[in-house]
């Protein structure tokens, strides 16, 4: 293939580009769901989940060889924009005083006892839309908890909206992508949201696949070779 200026338009107009601004936020945590629902409108900023392989230096003969035995997910910022009351921050705040009982609102809780992990993990789903308003890809990030809260700034001088910026930490993410906007990739798959939850379909190579499941929830992915659990 020669490349050149119009190489480079057809590729562009054959995909599209993903735009860091069309996206939402979900958090299903250990807090009041009134707030988690509000604050899918406040998520200024967001990070699509990153992994890294771990590897071991190897050497019997020739060049050292990195080995692969793992996998490491790094963690994840959101930035909100703090309502007047500071809600956002007072939910956040409590959830880590039940991870780690750092008695932050001096209800008694003074022995810094950490939590039960079962029972101080959520989950965040992070969706992305294309241009036309599709949903694009649904980032799923499994047993997360706010791992730093940072710090807001206050100044006299400063009349910008207050931001808050949260670090969480979790197990693993899973990821559901839509390419059915784009012909030649020989697979489509739909979504579709509804009082029942999430609900997606998709035809590819080796047949089949129905996805159908709570938002927050396992679901399970039929396929000609059995039934496989997310």
């Amino acid at each position: 293939m020669t490349f050149n200026a119009q190489s480079i338009i057809a590729s562009l107009n054959k995909s599209g580009v993903a735009k860091a601004s069309h996206f939402e936020v979900q958090i299903t945590g250990v807090g009041a769901t009134d707030l988690e629902r509000d604050m899918m409108f406040r998520c200024d900023s967001a990070e699509l989940p990153g992994r890294t392989i771990t590897s071991a230096e190897h050497r019997i003969y020739g060049p050292i060889q990195k080995i692969p035995y793992g996998s490491l997910t790094g963690d994840s910022n959101l930035t909100f924009l703090l309502s007047e009351d500071l809600r956002e921050k007072e939910y956040f705040d409590q959830w880590q005083s039940k991870i780690a009982g750092v008695n932050t609102f001096g209800q008694g809780r003074s022995k810094y006892n950490v939590d039960y992990y079962d029972t101080i993990t959520g989950q965040i789903i992070i969706r992305q839309y294309g241009e036309a308003g599709q949903l694009s890809s649904i980032h799923t990030l499994l047993e997360a908890y706010p791992l730093s809260i940072g710090p807001v700034a206050m100044a006299w001088g400063d009349d910008t909206i207050a931001k808050l910026t949260i670090t969480f930490a979790f197990k693993d993410y899973k990821v559901v992508y839509n390419r059915s906007n784009q012909p030649g990739l020989g697979q489509s798959f739909g979504f579709s949201f509804g009082p029942g939850g999430f609900a997606a379909s998709a035809r590819n190579q080796v047949g089949n696949l129905a996805i159908d499941s709570a938002l927050g929830a396992v679901g399970q992915v039929n396929t000609p070779f059995g039934a496989i659990r997310l």
